[in-house]
């Protein structure tokens, strides 16, 4: 049994090798990823603000076009204020004419106001799409990389997984069945050591009888807490394993 236990501490470690080279093939398109996304955000921020630049400038030229319209008027009222004989009509001109003046001083201040926003957002603009520009360029560069070192590692997993396949065909398809299922089920970790009757699967006590039938290599037996194959883990081979 212990020539069992043996084989499948040889298959995991295989498979630790492999998982390794598969987190840090994740990792880096995982990197990749996140810088794509963003991208994408800033985008997006790009679009809002488009909109609400062309909202700015579209109510720039209506107060451009109300304030010309109000200087047109003006002129007109105060030409005909030249030739009113009659003191309430001129009293009537003079209120619109101040009126007028008003309403365009009103809408200046509200132009000046609206330009200075409207220059802000193009400038946010900017700023942006010449960040996502410069990300782009970079992403691209490190996609590259990414690529050429996902490459390496592939090539690597390749070859420990032929070592894997040879591994796996000296257990004894019983316990490799048992074997895969608790691997998919226990992040990989089907077998655990167990140092003075603690699985270090999931840092349980094992009863002691149990802890004492595991001595003896007869079988292999499953922790009681997370049902992961067990080994023995003398305490010195353990330190030297931290």
């Amino acid at each position: 049994m212990r020539e069992e236990i043996n084989n499948l501490m040889d298959l995991q470690s295989v498979d630790t090798q492999i998982q390794q080279l598969e987190n840090k093939m994740a990792e880096g398109a995982g990197d990749l990823d996140d810088r794509k996304a963003s991208i994408e955000k800033h985008k997006e921020d790009i679009i809002d603000y488009g909109e609400r630049y062309e909202t700015g400038e579209k109510r720039q030229r209506e107060l451009e076009g109300m304030i010309e319209d109000g200087i047109a008027k003006l002129k007109e009222r105060q030409a005909k204020q030249m030739n009113i004989q009659n003191d309430r009509e001129y009293h009537s001109i003079l209120k619109e004419i101040e009126e007028t003046k008003q309403q365009n001083k009103q809408r200046e201040d509200e132009l000046v106001l609206l330009i200075e926003q409207t220059e802000s957002i193009k400038a946010k603009i900017d700023e942006l799409t010449s960040f996502c520009e410069a990300e782009e360029s970079s992403l691209k560069e490190e996609a590259d990389k990414v690529a050429a070192a996902a490459k390496t590692l592939e090539n690597k997993k390749n070859k420990i997984q032929k070592s894997r396949d040879k591994q796996a065909k000296k257990v004894n398809s019983k316990f490799l069945r048992r074997y895969e299922m608790l691997r998919e089920r226990r992040k990989g970790l089907a077998l655990a050591g167990v140092t003075k009757g603690v699985c270090l699967g999931c840092n349980m006590n094992i009863p002691p009888q149990m802890f004492n039938n595991l001595l003896k290599e007869e079988e292999i037996l499953s922790c009681p807490t997370c049902n992961r194959m067990m080994y023995h883990l003398p305490e010195q081979e353990k330190e030297q394993e931290d």
